[in-house]
């Protein structure tokens, strides 16, 4: 079974989890309090994730990850029998599976091979230039403005203040392209849901308010209208 190290309150890990039920996948969660430095120990940098961060999926070597059930409200054309899928022995931590880290590599290894992740070849890059885009142009302003503030209670501290505005006006922008790129489609790749739709909206939907989005808030709701689908705090 798949083992998940988690914090409950990151949007890059609820990412994790909510493709894990939207899959109907079984796993192992181990809480990590990263504001308390428990991804920072030793036993964790050793053992888990020598970057010291949250989410990381241990693997276990040999392990059948893809042979399992698919919702057929997802795609009903898909096959039941997906390739197995083993780890590496380059990637092995002494016997003990392969550990992978970074939310969107963890998406697109448990939708390999299913219908949240294209074979169509355009849409396989679209979905990844959308991952791409949501690390680089999204998360760091979005997820990183609600950690400030919801959880370090940094909005009134003199140094953070210009920062602040900084990242409300990215943040705001990353909002606009969603909107625009929604006006024409219900999800972001090929007009179906995919794991381009899970990393958006992890952090879109507890961010930024989005009253003035409307596609984008229509886009929340189709998301949370999916077979499988979890709240944050679940």
């Amino acid at each position: 079974m798949l083992t998940l190290y988690d914090y409950s309150l990151s949007g890059n890990c609820y990412k994790v989890r909510l493709l894990l039920s939207l899959l109907r996948v079984p796993y192992t969660r181990v809480d990590v309090d990263i504001k308390k430095g428990e991804s920072r120990t030793d036993e964790f940098l050793n053992n888990v994730s020598s970057n010291g961060k949250v989410p990381t999926i241990v693997i276990p070597y040999g392990y059948e990850h893809l042979k399992r059930k698919t919702d057929e409200s997802i795609d009903s054309t898909s096959s039941n029998n997906y390739a197995e899928s083993r780890s590496d022995n380059n990637s092995k931590d002494n016997g003990k599976g392969t550990r992978l880290s970074e939310s969107n590599a963890i998406l697109i290894y448990l939708s390999l091979n299913t219908p949240l992740l294209p074979s169509n070849p355009i849409e396989h890059a679209q979905v990844m230039q959308w991952l791409f885009w949501e690390q680089y142009s999204h998360e760091p302003n979005i997820a990183t403005l609600r950690w400030w503030i919801s959880y370090l209670d940094k909005s009134e501290e003199p140094e953070y203040l210009d920062r602040i505005v900084e990242k409300q006006r990215s943040g705001y922008e990353a909002l606009n392209v969603m909107e625009k790129h929604l006006e024409s489609r219900k999800f972001f790749v090929g007009n179906r849901f995919t794991i381009a739709d899970v990393s958006l909206y992890a952090y879109t939907h507890c961010g930024f308010s989005i009253e003035s989005f409307p596609k984008v808030k229509e886009w929340l709701r189709r998301v949370e209208e999916q077979p499988g689908h979890i709240a944050m705090d679940d």
